[in-house]
């Protein structure tokens, strides 16, 4: 690698970044950043790292930790970098030990020089991805790492370390676990994990955290996953009771999985990690290593849908991590350098500004490949992104939501208007109709369910609502059968809605209900929409979703997905309230990929809905249920429904839901974004 990644960093004018050239020469020291500039307070709070403790000196430390440590590393880690690409590659070919530079089987080579200018840059904690399953042997039914590549990975960890950065270590790579005999292999990998741990004891507390295995996915199931955690917590608190470990969540070290993750016997001094690369299509476009590969061109702007789609996920995450008292390590994010650079810097700001509100720790990925801050062709740093991780130049607002009481609303329904055969006609439809001068029961604005193949919806009695018959066969009265049973009189404030679900089967069962507002060649404006609120009780989670035209042919290939939110319900009553920019196209839904904001495309509605479906790659057999009351829309007025727009008859007499079948908690997993081998993420089926 080019020695001008040894180049300082400083600061012109408070915001554009210069890179000081210095001689090729390996001797030559990159020159210091100025204090004031790019470091900041990233590291004021952070004791040197390697004080108290002996690297690889052969002396083991002995360092009284509280249980608390885990949350200063965390607090105090600053700005962190991935050293991708080098140790993680398959390297096979390695035999010597060699303390001046390492060259990578990816191309990559790195030197000493490289860790003092990261660390001159700014970066205060450095992620050291290992691939360790091609360097071990066996000897005695035990797997045992080749001692020059231990030497080469701890000559990286002691360079971080002299270089003030807290060190992150892990096993990132083991295909044969991920995709083969997970049992027959987890043995050699717990094995690395005893001998890693023979060097880590010389390393002070705050110097040095052990990772679990990276992105745990395929035939390493969730359960699996949750007892090697188990297994790898013990080997390290055996050795060194006091380490810091860090524990990744499964599905690729996916935010929604955490919920999966079963904390370990000794849970004390964690760290809980995920990785984050959405939207997929910008981060990956044009990624040799991703098929199909994505097309080039895709911005980020910092929208609100695109904001409002990163906070819902962190913020899941930080109430999941609070609840059980555990600080939280983003451990990779990135973008490919093929978008463009203003996109890349923004959406890299936002993640960092994000991460930091959150309270989370941090690294990016990575240092000198295809999403890195250094180019080692041309020798230069990446300004921009140097700018967004060190020094941001943007910042982002929270939105201000108005008053709903200086709002005015339309009532979609309150349950307690109609009676009779009309009792699951919504009340604004009843309105509309009558103010036309028709009779109640010819309005088509009803409650309707319906469910897929497997899963059946139950009214409050107990009987059984809607199956697949009823939702296929228009002629077993889909229409018709039974709809005013979902209206209940143990509603907030007299009655109500609800059903219960019972999700069943592994392809991706969904089951929810909605209601529409016109005949089926009407769509409503929803321009007008501050916030829709309601009254909602009851078990597990559900999507809040708009029924769109545009939705449904903006898409050549999958055109499934919806603008929606995510709820999850109590068992006492609340009310939620779901703010105009909350409306987000459903994960990975080619309604995504394209960019589409709800704000730019909700002049079409054509139903409200209540979904839930199941996880990816989940086995489900569940039960759920809802009960809803006062469904109001802030902001609107009855004039935004007297004028639909008119569109070409639907020949179906209800509205057809929308099947969207991805969950809450349930993005495609992310690829690790550095081997050419990585497979494609997985998208959700067409369920329509």
């Amino acid at each position: 690698m080019n020695y001008l990644k040894k180049m300082g960093m400083s600061l012109l004018s408070g915001a554009v970044l210069v890179l000081l050239a210095c001689s090729d020469d390996s001797s030559t020291k990159p020159e210091p950043v100025d204090p004031g500039t790019l470091l900041g307070e990233s590291s004021s709070d952070m004791q040197d790292p390697v004080e108290g403790g002996s690297s690889s000196s052969g002396t083991p430390v002995n360092v009284n930790v509280d249980p608390g440590l885990a949350k200063r590393l965390v607090a105090n880690m600053g700005p962190g970098i991935n050293l991708g690409n080098v140790f993680e590659a398959e390297n096979a070919g390695f035999t010597k030990f060699d303390e001046t530079q390492f060259s990578s089987s990816w191309g990559e080579t790195i030197v000493p020089e490289d860790f003092k200018a990261l660390g001159d840059s700014g970066f205060r904690n450095m992620r050291i991805p290992v691939s360790w399953e091609e360097h071990v042997e066996e000897n005695a039914g035990k797997c045992v790492v080749d001692e020059p590549w231990m030497k080469q990975v701890f000559w990286a960890v002691d360079l971080a370390i002299k270089n003030k950065m807290v060190v992150v270590l892990n096993a990132h790579h083991w295909n044969a676990i991920y995709d083969q005999n997970p049992d027959s292999e987890i043995p050699c990998l717990l094995d690395v994990y005893r001998q890693m741990m023979t060097e880590v004891v010389k390393y002070s507390h705050d110097s040095l955290i052990v990772e679990t295995l990276n992105e745990p996915r395929g035939k390493l199931t969730s359960a699996k996953w949750n007892d090697l955690v188990d297994s790898i917590v013990t080997i390290v608190r055996s050795v060194d009771p006091q380490r810091v470990v860090m524990v990744g969540t499964h599905n690729y070290n996916n935010a929604a999985a955490a919920s999966q993750l079963k904390l370990p016997k000794d849970a004390s001094n964690l760290i809980v990690t995920f990785h984050y690369y959405e939207p997929f299509s910008f981060t990956h476009q044009g990624a040799t290593f991703v098929t199909p590969r994505y097309p080039t061109g895709k911005e980020w702007k910092a929208t609100f849908g695109e904001m409002r789609a990163v906070k819902k996920v962190f913020s899941a995450l930080k109430d999941w991590a609070d609840a059980k008292d555990l600080p939280v390590y983003l451990g990779e994010f990135g973008a490919y350098e093929a978008a463009d650079s203003v996109s890349r810097e923004t959406w890299t700001t936002f993640m960092v500004d994000l991460a930091k509100k959150m309270g989370f720790g941090w690294a990016y990925w990575e240092f000198c490949s295809g999403f890195g801050v250094y180019d080692e062709i041309s020798g230069k740093w990446n300004a921009p992104l140097m700018r967004a991780l060190l020094h941001p130049a943007m910042t982002f607002e929270d939105t201000e939501y108005p008053s709903l009481d200086t709002l005015k609303y339309v009532l979609l329904d309150d349950f307690d208007q109609n009676e009779g055969a009309n009792i699951n006609v919504t009340a604004l439809s009843a309105k509309l109709t009558l103010a036309e001068g028709n009779p109640v029961d010819s309005a088509a604005g009803r409650w309707y369910a319906y469910c897929d193949f497997t899963s059946t919806v139950t009214m409050a009695g107990g009987d059984t609502l809607v199956t697949s018959i009823m939702v296929d066969d228009t002629s077993n009265n889909y229409t018709a059968t039974n709809f005013e049973k979902l209206i209940t009189s143990e509603g907030h404030e007299g009655r109500g809605l609800y059903f219960k679900l019972h999700l069943l089967g592994d392809s991706y069962p969904w089951a929810g209900f909605g209601a529409g507002f016109y005949t089926s060649e009407k769509r409503a404006n929803f321009a007008n929409l501050k916030a829709l609120t309601f009254w909602a009780k009851g078990t597990g989670e559900f999507k809040v979703s708009w029924v769109t035209d545009f939705a449904d042919t903006c898409c050549k290939h999958n055109n499934w997905g919806t603008f929606s939110t995510e709820i999850t319900l109590t068992s006492e009553w609340k009310q939620y309230t779901i703010w105009f920019d909350q409306w987000t196209p459903s994960p990975w839904s080619e309604l995504e990929s394209i960019g589409a904001e709800w704000l730019e495309h909700n002049d079409d509605v054509r139903n409200l809905q209540f979904s839930n479906g199941s996880s990816y790659g989940q086995v489900v057999d569940e039960e759920l249920e809802i009960w809803l009351d006062d469904i109001r829309f802030y902001g609107m007025s009855d004039a935004d429904f007297e004028n639909p727009s008119i569109v070409n008859p639907a020949p179906a007499t209800d509205p057809a839901p929308a099947t969207d079948s991805t969950s809450v908690t349930d993005p495609a997993p992310a690829t690790d974004s550095t081997s050419a081998t990585d497979p494609a993420p997985a998208t959700d089926p067409v369920t329509e």
